[in-house]
């Protein structure tokens, strides 16, 4: 799994840059991933992360680690997450653990992964967070598909753009966020 990294102003963006592979992330890629956010984190020039994805999907798996799934809770600087195309499992996991969520219409979310006899208690509860326990849960048994509307309507996302403005609107949306005021940033990240 490969990152792509780049810095604007206060905005810091990890990109996933593995389309070959759906942009799924392994276990090295999740440390990687992880590495990389905790820095941006540490940085005073950065005031907000956009995580991104490179090609037509966002994540169609993550391996479920503890500390990346839960990393919404305990950072100290926002994350606005872009998604497009397909958001799985980890993936969807991820998307929830940022504070705000950009998505282009006719994205499609999922927990899926009992489908191929798996579950994954890191990544239901980093979902039920999000989006509540009970809707959480019956969508990991059912494994089924839901839509972008649905994501919206349940608050997992929070600005919806068709997907050739998505790129725009989501450094928009970080951007202004990026730029806000530190101290009243971490307040409300702490409340």
């Amino acid at each position: 799994m490969k990152l792509r990294i780049e810095q604007h102003g206060r905005l810091y963006r990890i990109a996933l840059s593995s389309p070959e592979i759906r942009n799924a992330i392994d276990a090295d890629g999740c440390r990687e991933l992880l590495r990389e956010i905790r820095e941006a984190e540490r940085d005073a020039n950065v005031g907000a992360i956009l995580l991104e994805a490179d090609g037509h999907i966002f994540c169609a798996g993550c391996e479920p680690d503890e500390e990346l799934m839960s990393i919404g809770r305990t950072i100290t600087k926002p994350m606005i997450a872009a998604v497009q195309g397909v958001v799985l499992s980890g993936g969807l996991a991820l998307a929830a653990n940022a504070h705000v969520v950009v998505a282009a219409q006719g994205t499609s979310f999922g927990l899926t992964d009992i489908r191929e006899g798996r579950s994954s208690a890191t990544v239901g509860a980093a979902v039920a967070r999000a989006i509540g326990e009970r809707r959480a849960l019956e969508l990991g048994l059912s494994g089924r598909i839901f839509s972008t509307p649905e994501a919206l309507a349940w608050g997992l996302v929070h600005h919806v753009a068709p997907a050739f403005e998505l790129d725009d609107r989501a450094t928009e949306v970080a951007g202004g966020i990026a730029n806000a005021n530190p101290d009243a940033i971490r307040a409300m990240l702490k409340s």
